[in-house]
């Protein structure tokens, strides 16, 4: 990929496609790709395959039902009373009403119409300004490294926002101005949804650089400046409209401060390209696409890029914003590069079409919703095993698996772990993954003991297991595929 300094704007600037009429009853590309995607994710189980699912559903039962936000810990008997923040409260809310409505049924079905949504509005963004084979190719793509971190979670549902956001700050460069002032609405949105909204800011700040420094002469530079300084000031103070205020953003900072224990979390590891190869080929697929074509990008652009390619080498979590941001970045400079690839005309959906779909996918979602089923997965939703724990009325302090732990808190068991890492900090998790494996500077016995644990509730295989079940005083009351239970002798 080469690197071009400047804007990605000729002198005569490219304005769009020009808009078409169309039949009352036609489709249109984006409307076919989110009904597709709408019908997939809703039979895609692992949409409730997270713990922390659960966890974020309860703490919007919470704010609910004490019309508050939490600011301190109830939910864990390791850490009661510690400073925390639901900092995606809104999504939590969110998730909250759809799990009251109509249980995991209508919270899988809101994520699923969020996703799809999502990469609709992502094809129709791209449409603006390229044609409709390559504006395709792009999303299909982004659908294929963002289908892992499709879970019902608060991420989603700040999807839509965040391609808004993002494509205001590229529409704002490539026509010479500073974003609209309705862009901070996206701003607004996105802080109080989902913690992600820190990049949203940054990526303001990449791109009023690259418009001041692409300025034509001294007149408009100074005069970009200032407009994307007041611009940039505003979204700051925005995103502080939150029921925290400032302290979502230094959420983020925490998180990063959990240090080595941060790569302990799944999500927070680098990409397996052999478990997920399809990440592994949409990179190969772009890298082939760069080389063969000589595709140039503004100095800017490509920090941008590398800088999103970079955070998914970091974290597989991140495929989505290298999935879905980088194509709005680039599509532009592409359309420029190449005539042949610019959009002509904007081709919508027809409004009888428009509500036909919606009266059947709210049909088809209240099928669904009414007769599916739907549940979590056994390995996040040990139900049998929490029966048990009800009738044998157990009680006190428990040493649980930390994918259990969201279930747990929906369950209204006060928990040792769970997915907050922000809450426990790097040292407590390290501690807890020595602990369970039996790699701890203590006897799991003496472990036990300073935590007034009263039982365990940890996966079938875990190496603790094996101690407890030799250790004096535990006794095994319960073991299935998914969870074992010991208690402590009275």
């Amino acid at each position: 990929m080469a690197v071009s300094s400047g804007l990605s704007v000729s002198p005569e600037p490219y304005l769009g496609p020009v808009p078409q009429p169309r039949s009352a009853w036609a489709l249109s590309w984006p409307l076919a790709l989110g009904t597709v995607l709408f019908v997939w994710l809703t039979n895609l189980k692992s949409l409730l395959a997270d713990p922390d699912s659960h966890w974020h559903v309860t703490v919007g039962q919470w704010i609910l039902n004490h019309g508050a936000v939490p600011t301190v810990d109830t939910f864990s008997f390791t850490f009661a009373g510690q400073p925390w923040i639901a900092k995606e409260w809104l999504s939590q809310v969110i998730l909250a009403l759809a799990y009251d409505m109509g249980g995991w049924g209508a919270v899988t079905v809101l994520c699923a119409a969020a996703i799809a949504f999502s990469f609709a509005l992502m094809l129709r963004l791209l449409l603006r300004d390229i044609r409709p084979v390559p504006a395709l190719l792009m999303t299909v793509a982004a659908v294929a490294m963002t289908s892992p971190h499709f879970l019902a979670r608060p991420h989603v549902l700040a999807f839509p926002v965040m391609l808004l956001w993002v494509e205001g700050l590229v529409r704002a460069v490539e026509e010479r101005r500073a974003p609209r002032p309705l862009l901070l609405l996206a701003m607004l949105a996105w802080s109080n949804l989902h913690g992600g909204f820190t990049l949203g800011l940054l990526l303001a700040g990449v791109f009023a650089l690259e418009a001041v420094v692409g300025a034509r002469d001294g007149t408009e530079r100074k005069q970009l400046f200032w407009q994307w300084a007041k611009f940039g000031i505003a979204a700051l103070l925005v995103a502080c409209i939150t029921p925290y205020g400032p302290e979502s953003i230094l959420v983020t900072i925490r998180i990063f401060g959990l240090g080595d224990a941060l790569g302990m979390i799944s999500e927070w590891q680098s990409p397996n390209f052999q478990s997920m190869p399809q990440l592994e080929l949409v990179l190969l697929a772009a890298l082939y696409v760069c080389l063969a074509r000589g595709v140039k990008l503004p100095f800017f652009r490509l920090l941008i890029v590398l800088g999103l390619v970079h955070l998914f080498l970091k974290h597989v979590r991140n495929a989505e914003l290298l999935a879905m941001l980088a194509p709005l970045v680039v599509a532009p400079a592409l359309a420029q590069r190449w005539p042949e690839l610019r959009a002509s005309t904007v081709r919508a959906a027809g409004r009888n079409a428009l509500m036909l779909l919606l009266l059947l996918g709210a049909v088809y979602a209240g099928a669904l919703v009414r007769f599916g089923g739907i549940r979590p997965p056994d390995d996040t939703h040990p139900a049998a095993a929490l029966d048990f724990v009800r009738e044998a009325k157990l009680s006190g302090n428990v040493l649980n698996h930390y994918g259990f732990g969201g279930f747990l808190i929906h369950a209204g068991i006060k928990t040792f772990i769970d997915g907050r890492g922000e809450l426990y900090g790097g040292d407590f998790i390290k501690r807890y993954v020595d602990i369970v494996n039996l790699r701890a500077d203590k006897p799991l016995a003496e472990t036990l003991d300073e935590f007034g644990i009263e039982w365990t509730f940890l996966q079938k295989k875990q190496p603790a297991n094996h101690v407890l079940a030799e250790l004096p005083g535990w006794k095994r009351v319960y073991g299935d595929d998914t969870a074992t239970i010991y208690v402590r002798r009275r």
